[in-house]
């Protein structure tokens, strides 16, 4: 293990939490005409928050977590069904996502994320030679994550699905399932899309406005955000309009989570936005070299959960840029450790964590 390595996604955690402070700043002083204003706050303290949650999931041993995997899964489920329950569930923008516990709202699909991260890790690690040869497991464990995103998908939170989707996929062909396998049930994700955009037409509209909208966006009223966000990325150029200077922000809706990257790209440039992009690939790359140690070690459950945690951000952050630059129709997902909000944060700073103990326990294991 290179000792350095624990240290390095720390302080990967701790540079994205601060360009993450200043972009909300930036976002926000617009709203008050103040750099410390009631939302920049606010999100001061999500991250007092976050680190907090962090030092907790590093303090419990990940066996913890492998044991109780089952639970993990049922507790998705009943989270996912009771976000759907009129009563409990909090309607608002035409969706169920948040069920409050007076003091805070939990947003469901957030918590959803790491608790089948843990049910996907235990199974594979109960299952990993078999997983190897046939296409049993692969179903079992498809099924079972598919119940629970089936329910993320009504609140509707497409977003979440096509993340966890795609996580739940590469983590299997991480696990070395065979190809053959993966392209079959690939064949049948991809006729699951087809039949979701067949039941929501709506989604047909956001596609036809990614292909053009500047004019069949505008045209069906799909368009604003997304114009608004090239429009960003156009004025930004090389070094950008300068921080809190930025425009476009006061005319896109969600500039301070969903489309801050936008944001980022006109007030610092082609150079602020490749720096974030940097460090996130760098952070991506260092938790998928603790996940390969851990499977050198046959620490099956670490191992898959790392890679999980490394497929979630990066995949995370690839859609939210890829939205916000008009490559893929827009969804509502946050930029990792940079977008406004505490349930996003909160989640992958403990998911952080749990990398943290796992790199951890590979130090101490004496095995291989």
């Amino acid at each position: 293990m290179n000792s350095n390595q624990p240290l390095t996604v720390l302080y990967l955690w701790g540079v994205l939490i601060g360009f993450g402070l200043i972009a909300v700043a930036s976002v926000s002083v617009h709203l008050a005409d103040a750099w410390i204003n009631p939302m920049f706050l606010r999100h001061v303290g999500y991250v007092v928050v976050s680190g907090i949650a962090l030092v907790l999931a590093y303090l419990i041993p990940t066996e913890r977590y492998s044991q109780f995997h089952r639970a993990a899964w049922l507790l998705a489920l009943l989270l996912a069904g009771l976000v759907l329950v009129p009563g409990i569930g909090i309607e608002s923008g035409g969706g169920r996502r948040w069920i409050s516990l007076h003091f805070f709202t939990i947003q469901v699909s957030e918590v959803v994320k790491p608790l089948l991260l843990i049910f996907i890790a235990g199974y594979l690690a109960n299952n990993f030679e078999r997983t190897q040869y046939s296409i049993a497991p692969l179903l079992i464990l498809l099924i079972a994550v598919g119940v629970v995103l089936g329910l993320v998908f009504v609140e509707p939170d497409f977003g979440t699905v096509a993340i966890m989707g795609t996580v739940t996929v590469g983590v299997l062909f991480l696990a070395k399932a065979r190809m053959s396998h993966l392209l079959l049930l690939g064949g049948f994700a991809i006729s699951g899309i087809g039949a979701l955009l067949y039941v929501e037409p709506y989604r047909v509209t956001r596609l036809v406005t990614l292909l053009s909208p500047w004019e069949e966006g505008v045209k069906l009223n799909e368009g604003y955000q997304l114009t608004n966000s090239l429009i960003s990325f156009g004025r930004g150029e090389l070094t950008g309009t300068g921080l809190g200077t930025g425009l476009q922000k006061t005319f896109t809706p969600a500039s301070h989570n969903d489309f801050i990257f936008a944001t980022i790209a006109e007030e610092t440039g082609v150079v602020g936005a490749s720096i974030v992009l940097g460090l996130l690939m760098v952070l991506v790359h260092r938790i998928g070299n603790i996940a390969r140690t851990a499977l050198q070690k046959e620490r099956h459950f670490d191992s898959m959960f790392c890679y999980g945690v490394a497929l979630l951000i990066g995949f995370q952050a690839l859609i939210h840029v890829g939205v916000n630059a008009g490559i893929f129709p827009t969804k509502g997902l946050t930029l990792p450790f940079i977008s406004y909000g505490g349930n996003s944060l909160l989640i992958l700073s403990a998911l952080i964590g749990m990398v943290l103990r796992i790199d951890r326990t590979n130090g101490l294991d004496p095995s291989k």
